[in-house]
Order: structure tokens, then C-alpha cells, then sequence
């Protein structure tokens, strides 16, 4: 290790020791106690779900602390996403027929450069989202795929409504939760990942404004005002019900190479 992540990992854990001594501190925490944690983290660590527990408490405030001011705000990638999404001409990103309870929409939005407000074209936004039983495809790529951007930065998909689901119910997360009182469900949303030129530029979720779940998504600070979306539902002539979500996206400039 170089001198200079030895003394970056030397000054965390430090200040990571000395936060946590002021919780011992004030609660009051007993030997006890701490040989409880120390329990349940070795079970978790086993279990390998570690790190999803440092990304629910920890990882959007590592996001909010890199990112700039500017722009649409990013958010976890998460555990299911998967690279090699097929190029969806049409933009429709089912691949089976949705089923009787799914509600069909349409998605769409334009890709802005934050700074002039220009259209960015050619833009490609890799799409990934539950179904309308809370579940992803693991298997293959329905309601997985990517769309570019036209001229004017517009790009149109058509999808379902995702829902809400739950996870961790059955791992030492979801224990720890529940024990803490808290729900163990995501509040549905869309993932999407924005490349221009071949450069990832920004990597979100926003999230269906009619889901139950916004103020309990168990992902601290996940949802904030900006990222939640709410439907359109408009009758056409012949009476046809039509759902649709608009979504616009604003990148911030590209960070600057470092030299050397």
C-alpha cells in the first residue's frame, strides 16, 4: 500500500473510532451490547451482504459528497443491474407480454447539457427496472435495454409501471431492520444509466410518485423531491386509457483529466 492510502486509511478509521465513541458515549452501550454487534457482523460479513448494508447507510451521502452542484442527481447503480442491454430501436423494452395486472406507459424526456441547455444527441440511456410485481428479469433483458437520444435530445421508451418490493427479508439485513422497525421495501423506480461518446455520465433512479413506500425506502436518502415522478394519465378519442411519465435529464460537464 502507498504511503498515501496507508495515511488516507490511518485518518478514516480513525474518525470512523472516534464517531462511534461518541454514540458509546451517550447511549451508554454496554461490553454486552458491543459483543452483540460484533456478533451480528460477523454473521454478516459471512453472509456476504456487508457491503449492501454500507451502501443502504452509507452510499448516497458518498454520492452526494462527489457530486456537483449541478445537474440531475445521481443514485445507486445497485445489486441488479447487467451490462450488455440490447439496443432497443423501438424503444419498447418488454420482450414477453406484460401481464393482466401490469399497467403499460410510456417514458420520456430530453438529455440536456446543465450549462447552455443544449440537446446532447446520440445520447444512450441503459434502462433497467422491476415489473409490476416487483420483480427483475435475472435471466435474460425484458424490461432491460438501451435508447439513444435524437437530434433534439429527445428519447422515448415504452415500458410498465414498476412496483415496490421487498428485500433482505431473508438475510441479516432484513434482521437487523426488523428489529429496528423498519420496512424492508424499495419504493418502485427506474434505473438508467446515461453514456455519451462511450463515457458513462451519470447513473440514477427516479422513483413513481404513487408508490406507498417514499418516505420508508429503507436506502438512506435514496429519495429526494427532485427524483420522484409523477404519472400522466390521459383518455384519448376513443376512450382509451394512456399512462406516461416524462423524465429530464441534465448532465454536468465531464470532470477534467487528472494530469500525470
Amino acid at each position: 500500500m502507498e504511503a498515501k492510502d496507508q495515511e488516507r486509511l490511518k485518518f478514516a478509521y480513525t474518525r470512523s473510532v472516534e464517531a462511534l465513541r461518541d454514540v458509546v458515549r451517550e447511549l451508554q452501550i454496554t461490553e454486552k451490547e458491543l459483543h452483540l454487534a460484533g456478533g451480528f457482523f460477523n454473521g454478516l460479513g459471512a453472509s456476504g451482504f456487508f457491503p449492501s448494508l454500507l451502501d443502504i447507510a452509507f452510499a448516497m451521502t458518498s454520492i452526494d459528497a462527489g457530486r456537483r452542484q449541478s445537474g440531475t442527481r445521481p443514485n445507486l447503480e445497485g445489486p441488479f443491474y447487467k451490462p450488455g442491454a440490447p439496443l432497443r430501436e423501438d424503444g419498447v423494452l418488454f420482450e414477453r407480454p406484460p401481464g393482466p395486472t401490469a399497467e403499460v406507459c410510456t417514458l420520456e424526456g430530453r438529455v440536456t447539457d446543465v450549462e447552455t441547455g443544449e440537446p446532447i444527441a446520440g445520447a444512450e440511456i441503459d434502462l433497467w427496472q422491476a415489473d409490476e410485481n416487483g420483480e427483475y428479469d435475472h435471466s435474460g433483458f425484458n424490461l432491460r435495454g438501451v435508447v439513444r437520444t435524437g437530434p433534439d435530445g429527445h428519447y422515448l421508451v415504452t415500458t410498465v409501471l414498476p412496483f415496490d418490493y421487498p428485500q433482505h427479508q431473508d438475510d441479516p439485513i432484513g434482521e437487523l431492520l426488523e428489529a429496528m422497525g423498519v420496512e424492508v421495501y424499495r419504493a418502485a423506480h427506474i434505473h438508467l444509466k446515461v453514456r455519451v461518446a462511450g463515457q458513462e455520465r451519470l447513473t440514477t433512479q427516479f422513483f413513481m410518485a404513487e408508490s406507498p413506500h417514499l418516505a420508508s425506502d429503507y436506502v438512506v436518502g435514496a429519495v429526494t423531491p427532485d427524483l420522484v415522478i409523477p404519472k400522466q394519465v390521459t383518455v384519448d378519442g376513443d376512450g382509451r386509457r394512456q399512462t406516461s411519465i416524462s423524465f429530464d435529464i441534465a448532465l454536468s460537464p465531464q470532470p477534467a483529466p487528472v494530469a500525470g
